[in-house]
């Protein structure tokens, strides 16, 4: 009784040394924190695990929303010191302290026995729930925080050679194989730190290895292929696994590059009404989840290239960005009006192409323009050679077109052939003199 009378008024720090270890009280899962408690001879200590995904919460609001039945807290931080370990915050519940920064050492002296620690991606917490002191350190999965599932589970509905299920593999394979790197490299940096490990702290958990997939990766046109049937897909399943690839690397692997916002006000451009007008209703399949994350809008094609539209309410248009141009007519002219617009000499018109790191726009001194540039130098011989990516900043080769789509041409201008090629030819010609 003295003892839990005086845990009111001595901070956690200064807790006496157990003379044998604290009976652990188990773990509980609240609000998504992971809380394993230990009573104490001073009380209950608490140690919580914050959720993997969720966001920095004040000790005080923990205190009061989540661990109110303790005399001390100490709760895990993101962050690390050198030599120290993952960062440690502590609050005095009953007469607050702080909150103050404790070391591991702190809070295994304090329970008498070393301290769990669960790398980062493996604080799964039904695992959590199952440790016990003593207990040998697990080997387990390690799970990154974007759930590769959708991708394995979509991938069984087709032959492990299709593309489709070779495409959705590879990307789940590689999802799962960063989650083991991350554990793996996590317990690695408490191996240089200058005091016993053992002393301080226990391993809960390893991560189970997994091979690195990109040893062998697919080529870009299997890739694509494999897209373009989940693209075609009308199930949540597929859209999962859009979703995924999205927050994974952009969709950097699709079968068109990205998006491009039509705006509202440019509604009456001359080259506009032209492409719209050529627009089909289309069945709203998985590709529209990469235009937008909403169910609104008319779902459109663009029956020249087989890539979606959507036509929001208030005019504006969402479209997607081919890679390249499927067509082999010559190039025509191009025609800056909102968008960059690509015409060739049978009367086409097409939105210029872009890689996914890299979109084109005019105007001004730099990225944009200068993709812009190398494209159409590309174009000028080969109609349908891909996009250039942001690998060409720096190059030279297109530094007369450079000079043209860094000039701040008013919206509707056409630039023909011809002048395309006088401007590269001139930077050409200046820099041969």
């Amino acid at each position: 009784m003295v003892g839990r009378h005086l845990a009111a008024r001595v901070p956690f720090l200064y807790w006496p040394v157990p003379v044998n270890p604290a009976p652990y009280g188990g773990a509980r899962v609240i609000d998504g924190y992971t809380v394993l408690s230990w009573d104490a001879e001073f009380g209950r200590l608490s140690f919580v695990y914050p959720p993997l995904m969720g966001g920095w919460v004040s000790l005080n609001e923990l205190a009061a929303d989540v661990v109110s039945d303790a005399a001390a807290i100490v709760v895990l931080r993101p962050d690390w010191r050198v030599s120290k370990g993952p960062n440690l915050d502590a609050l005095d519940l009953a007469e607050p302290y702080g909150p103050y920064r404790v070391l591991w050492e702190d809070l295994a002296r304090v329970l008498g026995m070393p301290v769990p620690y669960w790398p980062i991606n493996m604080r799964n917490p039904q695992e959590m729930l199952r440790w016990r002191p003593g207990i040998e350190t697990v080997c387990a999965q390690a799970q990154h925080e974007l759930n590769a599932g959708p991708l394995f589970q979509l991938a069984a509905a087709y032959s492990d050679d299709h593309p489709t299920s070779r495409t959705l593999r590879e990307l789940a394979h590689i999802i799962v194989h960063r989650a083991f790197v991350e554990a793996d490299r996590n317990l690695e940096y408490w191996s240089d730190y200058e005091r016993p490990v053992a002393r301080d702290v226990v391993f809960a958990a390893k991560p189970l290895p997994m091979p690195d997939p990109h040893e062998n990766p697919l080529p870009q046109d299997v890739r694509e292929s494999g897209w373009a049937e989940v693209f075609q897909r009308e199930d949540t399943l597929a859209e999962q696994c859009v979703s995924a690839a999205l927050q994974w690397n952009g969709g950097k692997h699709f079968p068109f590059s990205g998006v491009v916002h039509l705006e509202p006000e440019d509604e009456g451009s001359a080259v506009r009404v032209e492409w719209t007008s050529r627009l089909v209703d289309a069945p709203r399949d998985a590709r529209y989840r990469v235009l937008s994350s909403r169910l609104e809008g008319r779902a459109l094609q663009d029956p020249w290239t087989g890539l979606p539209v959507i036509g929001l309410a208030d005019k504006a248009m969402i479209a997607a960005v081919p890679k390249h141009l499927p067509t082999v007519s010559p190039l025509h002219s191009i025609v800056l009006d909102g968008s960059v617009w690509i015409r060739t000499e049978d009367g086409q018109l097409f939105l210029a192409p872009a890689q996914w790191d890299g979109g084109n726009t005019w105007g001004y001194s730099g990225t944009g323009p200068t993709i812009l540039a190398h494209l159409l130098d590309q174009l000028l011989g080969d109609i349908s050679a891909p996009a250039p990516s942001t690998e060409v900043l720096g190059s030279s080769s297109a530094t007369g077109l450079e000079a043209l789509t860094e000039t701040d041409f008013p919206h509707g201008t056409v630039i023909t052939r011809q002048q395309l090629e006088e401007a590269r030819n001139a930077r050409s010609r200046a820099g041969g003199t």
